[in-house]
């Protein structure tokens, strides 16, 4: 992977690192604006130890609250802070660029999840370690099968993913996904830097990171598998960034393009 290449295709940003590299492996989290939410889920976090065993990217999209400074995300044991600094907004500019930082330092895998405290990650992070440490390449999170409970789940959401993202998904990859929308998930070092696919598409600034590459793996030859999370959304405002008709419109669209594009 030549990355003084790769990092030409990459929207500007800046990165503060406050450590060199102690783990494995990686875990990166977008967020924007997540409020105190965020910060729930780093004491969370915190409480359980997960900054001994994974290394963690914050990789900020431009907020307005404390989600960007450098001091607070700094002591909570954080390894670096990554802040897009272009015009081209999105969730997937965000994991590119934390996607690419994690790489070039040389972790074997990366995980990665929302930052908006819906998932249980402070008691499920461990399993994803144990996965890649078995040889997995792709490890998806579910709240529909293996023990995985979702709870307070939006009936569009759940319906959205029964109907049409987990049939069309696992159609198109040949892997039975229960959850492929979750956005904890995680990939290791071999897929990433596979020549035969480019994780680093310039229309790849939305959600396209949670699709294509599921679709992709096992035509390659890599190992998938799932392991159950507790993802739990509040009760009256859903924290999420895809909110009424048309963004979930935007989103299906999205979807089908990562679901049919080639992997190069």
């Amino acid at each position: 992977m030549n990355f003084e290449e790769i990092k030409k295709r990459i929207p500007e940003y800046t990165y503060i690192s406050f450590f060199e590299k102690r783990n494995k492996y990686a875990s990166v989290i977008p967020v924007l604006n997540e409020g105190q939410r965020f910060f729930n889920q780093l004491d969370k976090m915190k409480s359980k130890d997960i900054f001994r065993i994974s290394d963690i990217f914050i990789c900020d999209g431009g907020s307005s609250d404390s989600s960007s400074n450098p001091e607070i995300i700094k002591n909570y044991g954080c390894k670096g802070l990554i802040i897009n600094k272009s015009n081209i907004k999105g969730h997937g500019t965000q994991l590119k660029q934390g996607y690419y930082e994690a790489l070039k330092e040389g972790y074997d895998g990366i995980i990665t999840f929302d930052g908006n405290n819906k998932d249980n990650v402070e008691d499920t992070l461990e399993l994803f370690i144990k996965k890649f440490d078995e040889g997995y390449d792709v490890i998806q999170a579910t709240r529909f099968s293996m023990g995985g409970k979702g709870v307070n789940t939006p009936l569009s959401r759940y319906l959205a993913i029964k109907l049409i993202a987990s049939p069309l998904v696992s159609l198109c990859s040949g892997y039975h996904y229960t959850d492929p929308t979750n956005g904890y998930k995680a990939f290791s070092r071999r897929y990433m830097t596979d020549d035969r696919i480019d994780w680093f598409k310039a229309e790849y600034s939305k959600y396209e990171y949670g699709y294509f590459p599921l679709v992709h793996a096992k035509k390659l030859g890599y190992r998938i598998t799932q392991v159950p999370t507790i993802r739990e959304y509040p009760i009256g405002e859903i924290p999420s960034k895809i909110k009424g008709f048309s963004s979930n419109l935007k989103l299906l669209k999205q979807m089908l393009n990562s679901l049919f594009n080639s992997p190069k």
